[in-house]
């Protein structure tokens, strides 16, 4: 048996750089690992199974977590099987990767399982067959995704900071998000190269000044701005939609700050998260 953490993940930025003939986007963005993960044990078993502690979850092949484990199987050439423990901490259909982490956790979990018959690269590869942030999930830390996001180039670590979480009460799908974004109607980028420099200087307010999402404009939800405003109000020095939504994070250099903040959204009915980046998920 295996216990291993599944993290989170948040985009510092996010830009549309073109689309394709099949309909997906081009996308340059730098990301984001986060402390807040979820728990994976994997089990070996005779067939391939998952469960969860949340019942809407589809356990099957729709879930991507089974996928993987079918995919390296696969691999490998097994006739076994693996059950999937799931104890989910990261917010569903929140922008934060809960899916591709889970994912990821499976194949790194399943590689250190079998005494790592496949190697990293190529596990990078049956995680883009399971979905295009998988290969994030796996490298982790602090990283520009380029291409659907598998594109990966590892950057400086982030800044060491706290970073609140405000989880609204409705989910978004990436599909639909993404069926809602103009080309024509996108008016600003963010300024990705300026986002990097900062990396590289450690300079965690060039990051916060900086950060920039190019879905926000496309998401029919006037609550993702009211959540900006609220984190900005309670001394965040920045606030954004990380993904394609709806979990709205502000960045806090002062542990006070962040915590003073976090009791004050707890009592207004609000979901806030306390978290802090990470530069080593495996």
């Amino acid at each position: 048996m295996i216990k291993i953490r599944a993290h989170a993940k948040i985009n510092l930025s996010l830009d549309i750089v073109g689309k394709r003939e099949n309909g997906y986007h081009d996308l340059s963005m730098v990301m984001q690992s986060i402390r807040l993960a979820d728990e994976i044990t994997l089990k070996p078993q005779k067939d391939i199974s998952v469960q969860s502690d949340l019942k809407f979850l589809p356990c099957d092949d729709r879930n991507i977590a089974y996928r993987a484990a079918r995919l390296f199987l696969e691999e490998i050439g097994s006739v076994s099987g693996i059950g999937i423990q799931i104890k989910k901490q990261i917010p569903v259909g929140g922008g934060l990767g809960g899916g591709s982490a889970d994912a990821a956790a499976v194949l790194m979990g399943l590689n250190r399982m079998f005494g790592f018959p496949v190697s990293f690269e190529r596990l990078l590869e049956i995680g883009l067959a399971c979905g295009a942030d998988v290969p994030f999930c796996m490298t982790g830390g602090t990283c520009l995704a380029e291409g659907l996001g598998e594109k990966l180039t590892v950057l400086p670590p982030m800044p060491n900071c706290h970073i609140l979480l405000l989880r609204p009460q409705f989910p978004l799908s990436t599909k639909k998000i993404f069926g809602l974004v103009d080309m024509q109607k996108i008016n600003f980028h963010p300024d990705t190269k300026g986002i990097i420099n900062a990396l590289h200087n450690r300079d965690l307010e060039g990051i916060s000044v900086r950060l920039f999402n190019c879905l926000e404009d496309f998401v029919p939800r006037p609550e993702i701005a009211e959540y900006k405003r609220l984190l900005l109000a309670e001394n965040a020095d920045a606030a954004l939609m990380t993904g394609s939504g709806s979990v709205v994070y502000g960045i806090y250099r002062s542990l006070e700050k962040a915590n003073a903040a976090k009791e004050k959204f707890a009592k207004m009915g609000l979901r806030p998260y306390l978290t802090a980046p990470v530069s080593k998920v495996f």
